[in-house]
């Protein structure tokens, strides 16, 4: 009997378990990344049953690569997940995705550079490697950063992530990215020096990991979705307050990385100051600042598409969303007890049944919002309000403070206005900076002011004398048997201005302030959770509004005859006064209409010849646009020019040689036949040769309206040749690193370029009289760019003149030798008729064991000119 009696329990009690888990339900989260800290407070909440609690059985999805996760979520393929600022981009091309918070209120992403690199600000960065991830190299914090110091992205080489410490400390990339909770750690622990770039010293504290989930979700299931949302926060505010113990758990469970503890503990700490960066709440989340956010992209020109930010992110703070479990509570509730203290305006009062002040306003928005009313339980003091509660006969405190001794009876919502507190004394004291400054004295403090509970400790050589009311603490005052009476700002003034404005004063501001909160009786969980979704959905600006709205009072005095006199002879003074100026404007105003309708004929008169001056000022700049280009291209052609007469040289004298030959040969009758089809192929060689010359100079100055395909290869090799003899004479080799890339555009404009800029680094190895003469030239495709790289070993530009070069009229040679107008007319024809950019700087490189030194002259080209 009693095995079967053990054994109906035990199958009972499974039973119960299994029914217990069926009421559970599934819900999954994707993670963003590999198991850390970083996301503590879900392994926290699933643990210590916080989901459980919630009715949620929750399954933590481990990261893998290539998952398009906000899309997935979408398609509800997971139900939360983690991301990054960048779901904004996502959200803007139609993804169905709403944030619920977000963590970090400041991205933990940063860029990380060794003190030994000599990378010690953002400029340094320009032509540096910059190890990143896409998703990293997407983000608008780095980006803005960057940019803020004037530094293109286009002069940073981006290489792929390893996520190895060791490619930064090995110098196989300049500078790294990461996260300011773990890269910083390993280079400490391991001596090396470093620079951290952190988006938020800069201006640029964006939002990350944020939690969001489906529009479909939201629309069909919103009690889950907020269900999962404050089991989750409640176990990150668990994490965050135990975060070795947190370690400790995720070393058990999941470490999939093998970090170690002091690992953990490091971005833990690191984690939860970027959590609570300028804020007191836990996943706080603002329109403005994902505005600002969104602005920073677009300026970027990484989209376009309007964000409606209302269906973007779950607003709490604009809405009050209940289960339907709470609003069967409210139904059957009816109504709300709530204690209200009489006579303390400016936040309550009750006059003939009706409630007045500041708290009244604030109950008022809680009674529309839950849509059952509020019956007012009077309370005599502050004191008595806390004996109602502990007694059943009050449900809610409107205004309550938190005291570890209340928590015993009261559960608190979060704080939703914070109350400055003052010191009170009589008009001769002196003012108080500081209630340090103070001893041996006496200040007063109304009875149940929880301030008293903090102020005792911290200043000992004040005596805390607790009053029935406030207005008994500043007759005390008066009377001289306390020096000061503490109490808060608004009431203070309140009172002031009814009662004591002639013989008391503020003398000082207290440190300490006062956190308003609602109260609820500790026993009924439903309307505690009820009430703190309402403080959530409050807005800030209405409730300061709500507490400033009574601070002022409105006396209601007897009628004043006197007054009114004065007042009736000040209005007829000032009557008299605005006449006067009145006339005296009229007369102004007719001469200015008559100056105004002088200017405003003038003007007409202008108005009439502006359109024929400004069409023959455009047309003069063209001209003079046009006569520039003219000029760079016969300069151009001077050089050419003196290139083929050199290259001819040598063919014609071949030509006239093999033809004097021939004749000699002919006359002394010794002409065989081999001597004259070799001499005949030597002939036809050589003019083929001169042909060749003349087509391709002949090319280059054919004009060209349309874009054509070219490859740039093959484009510089011909650029090359036609400037080859004078290299040959001047002993300069040219070294080339080609990769074929074919592009569309004006094929003449493109040889242009590249004749001056070559032209350029002949005249300055000669100049410089470098022994080893040598220029690189190098064709290479980056990502979305294509680069032309021309350097040379003549030493470099001076720096003075680096920023000056591409300026019109501004050469270095003699006057005689050059026009100024070349290196101008590249920038032009590069950045008008190639969408790309030119740019110079000095370089030291190597090249087969030898260190050169000297100007490179580098041509982007960006995607849209692929053919």
């Amino acid at each position: 009997m009693l095995r079967g009696i053990f054994y109906f329990i035990f199958v009972f009690l499974i039973s119960q378990s299994l029914l217990f888990s069926k009421d559970l339900k599934k819900v999954t989260i994707q993670l963003s990344w590999f198991d850390q800290f970083q996301f503590a407070g879900y392994y926290m909440a699933k643990e210590k049953g916080f989901y459980e609690e919630a009715g949620l059985d929750v399954t933590i999805k481990a990261f893998e690569f290539g998952l398009d996760i906000p899309n997935d979520v979408a398609k509800q393929k997971f139900d939360f997940a983690v991301g990054r600022e960048t779901l904004i981009l996502d959200k803007s091309k139609g993804t169905d995705i709403v944030a619920l918070y977000a963590l970090f209120q400041a991205t933990p992403l940063i860029l990380v550079s060794t003190k030994e690199s000599g990378i010690n600000s953002i400029e340094d960065f320009k032509n540096k490697n910059i190890m990143t991830t896409i998703d990293d190299a997407s983000e608008v914090s780095l980006k803005a950063m960057i940019r803020s110091k004037n530094i293109r992205l286009e002069e940073l080489d981006f290489i792929k992530h390893t996520h190895n410490i060791n490619d930064l400390i090995d110098k196989k990339t300049d500078v790294i990215s990461a996260y300011i909770s773990k890269s910083p750690f390993e280079l400490k622990q391991r001596g090396i020096e470093y620079n951290v770039f952190d988006p938020k010293k800069f201006g640029f504290d964006m939002y990350s990991d944020l939690l969001f989930t489906s529009k479909k979700m939201i629309q069909n299931d919103i009690d889950t979705a907020l269900a999962f949302k404050n089991a989750s926060l409640k176990g990150w505010e668990y994490a965050y307050s135990n975060i070795e113990k947190s370690a400790d758990l995720i070393l058990q469970k999941y470490n999939s990385q093998n970090l170690s503890k002091a690992e953990l503990i490091y971005e833990g700490e690191q984690l939860k100051k970027l959590s609570y960066f300028n804020t007191k709440e836990l996943g706080h989340i603002k329109k403005e600042k994902l505005q600002r956010i969104y602005d920073l992209y677009n300026i970027m020109g990484l989209t376009n598409n309007v964000i409606d930010f209302d269906d973007f992110i779950y607003f709490e703070d604009n809405k009050l969303v209940l289960t339907n479990k709470e609003k069967e509570y409210l139904k059957q509730k009816a109504f709300i007890k709530t204690c209200i203290i009489p006579n303390a305006m400016p936040y309550s009062d009750i006059k003939d049944g009706k409630v007045y002040g500041s708290v009244a306003d604030f109950v008022k928005i809680l009674e529309e919002k839950i849509k059952i009313p509020l019956t007012y339980i009077p309370a005599s003091s502050l004191k008595n309000s806390l004996e109602l509660i502990k007694s059943n006969q009050c449900d809610i405190i409107p205004t309550a403070q938190l005291t570890q001794d209340r928590k015993s009876f009261m559960n608190f919502t979060n704080a939703y206005v914070d109350v400055p507190s003052v010191i009170m004394t009589k008009d001769e004291k002196p003012f108080i900076e500081n209630l340090s400054s103070l001893k041996d004295v006496k200040i007063g403090i109304v009875d149940g002011f929880s301030l008293y509970e903090i102020l005792k400790p911290k200043y000992p050589n004040i005596e805390f004398v607790k009053v029935k009311s406030l207005e008994d603490g500043l007759e005390r005052v008066y009377e001289d048997e306390l020096y000061g009476q503490i109490t808060a700002m608004g009431k203070a003034w309140y009172i002031l201005q009814k009662d004591f404005l002639s013989h008391m004063k503020i003398s000082g501001k207290i440190d300490e302030k006062i956190d308003i909160r609602i109260g609820v009786k500790k026993g009924d969980v439903k309307l505690y959770k009820i009430m703190s979704k309402f403080v959530n959905s409050l807005d800030d600006e209405k409730v300061e509004a709500l507490s400033n709205k009574w601070v002022y009072v409105q006396h209601e005095k007897e009628f004043d005859y006197a007054l009114l006199f004065k007042i009736t002879f000040a209005i007829f003074i000032l009557s008299a006064l605005l006449l006067y100026r009145q006339n005296l404007l009229k007369k102004m105003n007719e001469k200015l209409n008559k100056k105004v309708e002088e200017k405003t004929q003038e003007l007409k008169r202008i108005n009439e010849t502006l359109e024929h001056r400004v069409k023959e000022e455009v047309e003069e700049n063209l001209k003079k646009d046009r006569l520039l280009a003219r000029q760079s291209k016969m300069a151009a052609m001077g050089e050419m020019l003196e290139n083929i007469a050199h290259q001819w040289r040598q063919p014609l004298s071949v030509i006239s040689t093999s033809a004097s030959g021939l004749k000699v040969k002919k006359q002394v009758d010794d002409l065989d036949d081999k001597f004259f089809y070799d001499t005949v192929d030597c002939i036809v060689n050589s003019s083929n040769y001169l042909s060749h010359t003349i087509d391709d100079f002949r090319y280059f100055f054919k004009p060209q309206d349309e874009k054509v395909r070219f490859d740039i290869a093959d484009t510089l090799e011909k650029t090359i040749n036609l400037l080859n003899s004078k290299f040959e004479q001047e002993n300069i080799t040219v070294i080339r690193s080609f990769e074929n890339i074919v592009i569309q555009g004006h094929e003449t404009e493109f040889i242009q370029v590249f004749i001056n800029i070559l032209n350029n680094a002949k005249d300055a190895l000669v100049l410089n009289l470098a022994e080893n003469r040598v220029i690189f030239v190098e064709i290479k495709k980056r990502k979305n760019k294509t680069l032309v790289k021309i350097r040379d070993n003549a030493g470099g530009i001076k720096p003075k003149i680096l920023d000056k070069i591409f300026e019109p009229y501004f050469t270095t040679k003699h006057n005689s030798t050059g026009t100024g107008i070349g290196l101008y007319m590249c920038d032009q024809i590069i950045s008008k008729y190639m969408n790309g950019v030119i740019d110079v700087s000095n370089k030291r490189f190597e090249y087969k064991d030898e260190k050169y030194k000297g100007a490179e002259f580098s041509v982007i080209l960006y995607d849209d000119n692929l053919d």
